[in-house]
């Protein structure tokens, strides 16, 4: 949809609603850390069994973040009234409140819908949750086509707001088959059961604001620097590195909920680390390599010449994102281990080397300076400091991880340096020529991945997983 929306809305419109849209995400943080501690009690009580013990969580889940939503709504509003906090200029301020003033409902809904993720966690369904995310991309952007023409940033702002109701109530439709004991009693709401989640929920406070900033600085930053087509043209490489980040933790996202339940039972973990690790370095490498070599032909096609340039950027938040395969494990093994308690000062380091970084580079070089800014930011907080925390709070080797990331990021590097070369040899590409591109890339690099990251067992379970030749014929 981003050619259709930038088509309609214009470069700088555009800018501005995915500056509103960055800024709505802010206030996550107000969850105060309690969304993970709500999920991780809801799947120890279902481990357990115990219906009552699930009941008190749910229902006092609903009294907290219908109290946190409403505190985050009326942030939401604040900004609707002081839309030059931003950065917006005077012509677009309007636009702005009446945006924000509606979005504010959008961030209650989403505040209470986190009562309801601890259900598919627990029963591993993730994926009703990624096929009502899809569900929701589509309706929305059905609405936005339709819409957008006359009703320009309010018809995105109405098509996101009716795709997620429809979304939530779905959510709560699919939670109530899967667990259908589950029941709010206001009675069992108790101040003493809130003081016990914050017990665990406290130490990622600040971790929260952290992943905020990390994920929703940048934008602000090239608002008030550089302007909003810029923040246009950030936005659609960042896109694509979300898109292919939602791929990854599609992927690997299953395995918190497995530290989760071994924690629970007491289970040696060691093993089980060790593969997640593994999956986790060839899934990234298998997706992001081919984004960076093709993301400057890609956007040339599906967007023009005059964003292409934003491609150049793919390599160095490709690598970022990298850094990720080590944290991700890492802070799910903690988190369930309840051995948490510095990775909120970990993430806000990294998030303020992002900042100070941004502030300094972007005068310099631009929009590179802030994808530069981000990728110094995320390794020595996704990688430097995690394995640190690793070797603080576990007897797991650290060695090994650390040793099999510089193997992942020397082979992204080599392979980004000769696919990019290849790629600036040849003539600008068609979309066929794309296509083509993009398989042998991803052929390459898998035939490289599999053997020099793909631990040997889970080799082993991939191709037990094939259909047999038998299968095949019947």
């Amino acid at each position: 949809m981003t050619p259709y929306l930038i088509h309609h809305l214009g470069d700088a419109h555009y800018g501005l609603w995915i500056l509103i849209l960055s800024a709505l995400g802010w206030f996550n943080f107000i969850d105060l850390g309690f969304s993970y501690a709500i999920q991780r009690n809801i799947v120890l009580a279902l481990e357990n069994k115990d219906n009552h013990r699930i009941n008190v969580v749910f229902s006092v889940a609903v009294a907290l973040f219908s109290v946190l939503g409403s505190i985050a709504t009326m942030c939401v509003l604040v900004l609707a009234f002081f839309p030059d906090l931003l950065g917006i200029n005077e012509q677009e301020q309007s636009i702005a409140t009446t945006a924000f003033a509606i979005l504010a409902i959008k961030v209650f809904l989403d505040f209470i819908m986190n009562c309801f993720h601890g259900f598919f966690t627990a029963y591993l369904r993730t994926d009703i949750d990624a096929n009502l995310s899809s569900l929701n991309m589509i309706v929305k952007s059905i609405l936005v086509f339709y819409l957008i023409i006359d009703m320009n940033i309010y018809g995105a702002v109405l098509a996101t707001i009716v795709a997620d109701i429809l979304t939530h109530s779905l959510k709560i439709h699919f939670a109530r088959k899967l667990h259908p004991e589950f029941k709010f009693v206001f009675h069992l709401v108790k101040f003493s059961e809130i003081k016990e989640l914050f017990a665990f929920s406290k130490h990622l406070i600040l971790m929260g604001v952290a992943n905020s900033v990390n994920r929703r600085v940048d934008p602000i930053i090239i608002s008030h620097l550089l302007g909003l087509k810029f923040v246009a043209i950030y936005n659609v490489i960042n896109s694509l590195i979300n898109q292919v980040e939602s791929l990854v933790r599609a992927v690997v996202g299953v395995f918190q909920p497995v530290f989760i339940k071994m924690a629970a039972r007491n289970a040696e973990i060691g093993g089980t680390f060790k593969l997640i690790l593994s999956i986790n370095f060839f899934t990234v490498l298998l997706l992001y390599t081919p984004l960076a070599i093709l993301a400057e032909d890609f956007i040339s096609l599906w967007i023009g010449i005059d964003y292409a340039h934003a491609g150049q950027l793919a390599p160095v938040l490709g690598f970022a994102y990298i850094c990720r395969t080590v944290s991700r494990p890492i802070s799910s093994l903690l988190l369930a281990k309840a051995q948490h308690q510095l990775l909120s000062v970990v993430n806000l380091f990294g998030a303020l080397i992002n900042i100070g970084l941004s502030i300094v580079l972007v005068s310099q070089w631009g929009l590179l300076g802030i994808a530069i800014a981000t990728a110094c930011g995320f390794f020595v907080s996704d990688v430097i400091l995690h394995l640190v925390l690793l070797n603080k709070y576990t007897d797991l080797p650290v060695l090994k991880p650390a040793l099999e990331f510089i193997k992942l990021a020397v082979l992204y590097i080599l392979l980004v340096v000769v696919g990019i070369t290849i790629m600036q040899s040849i003539e600008p590409l068609t979309w066929w020529g794309l296509i083509i591109a993009a398989i042998s890339s991803v052929g390459i690099t898998l035939l490289i991945a599999w053997p020099l990251l793909l631990h040997k067992e889970v080799k082993q379970k991939l191709v037990g997983m094939l259909p047999k030749k038998g299968e095949i014929n019947g």
